[in-house]
Formats: structure tokens, sequence, C-alpha cells
């Protein structure tokens, strides 16, 4: 029995089948190659798009901002328009025990604006007494 031949041993490739493996590979470098260069040939329309849409986009938001002041604007004209004031001699109701507020009861007003337009007096920020 040889020591080459058996059933356990490779057989070294022939210069045929390395030069077939070698064109193999070289076939599928080339459509890696292809594919990489039409994959970023599509990121960059891809990119492109992408921008233009932003700048729609940016677009849209000025434009929605525009008429969403538009909007503020139209409903206080509205509201003016259609607002109701109440008559000067009205007074509301008011719990037992209540008293109302000024001008017809308790004088709610700040010390700091009571004593403002007190004549005599030199600086709002002063109050007398304290």
């Amino acid at each position: 029995m040889s020591l080459i031949s058996g059933p356990g041993l490779h057989r070294l490739p022939s210069r045929l089948q390395l030069a077939a493996d070698l064109k193999t590979c070289n076939r599928q470098k080339d459509a890696a190659t292809v594919a990489a260069i039409k994959y970023a040939t599509e990121a960059t329309e891809l990119r492109k798009q992408l921008e233009e849409l932003a700048g729609q986009v940016f677009g849209l938001q000025g434009q929605l901002e525009l008429a969403q002041l538009e909007g503020i604007r139209l409903q206080s004209e509205l509201a003016n328009a259609t607002s109701e004031s109440a008559p000067a001699r009205f007074a509301r109701d008011i719990w037992p025990g209540d008293e109302p507020t000024y001008p017809n009861g308790l004088d709610v007003t700040t010390l700091r604006a009571r004593f403002a337009n007190r004549p005599g007096s030199t600086s709002p920020s002063h109050v007398p007494g304290l």
C-alpha cells in the first residue's frame, strides 16, 4: 500500500482546477463590485430625495405656523365680533355671609397699589406703618 493513495488522503488540486477556482472568485468579486456600485448610486439618489423632502417639510412647517397664526387671529376677531358685554348695573349673586369685593365692598387691591396713588406719597415702594 502506497502512502500517497488511500481513502483518507487528499489529492492536491491541479493547475486547471486552481485556474477555474480563480476565475470563479474573480467573477464573484466583479459581481460584488457591481452590486456595491449600484447600491452606492441608489444611496446617493435616496440622500438627494431625502434632502428635497426635508426642504419640503421645512416649507410646510412654515406654512402651518402661518396658518395657525391666521387661525388665532380669526378666532380673536370672531370672539370680539360676537362678544357680549354685561350691563353696567349687573350684580352677581353671593352666598350669605360672603362680602362683595371693591368697588361695592372690600378693597382687595395690594398695599403698594393703594398707597401709590395716595396724595403725599413719595414712592410707591414706601408703605406707611410697616
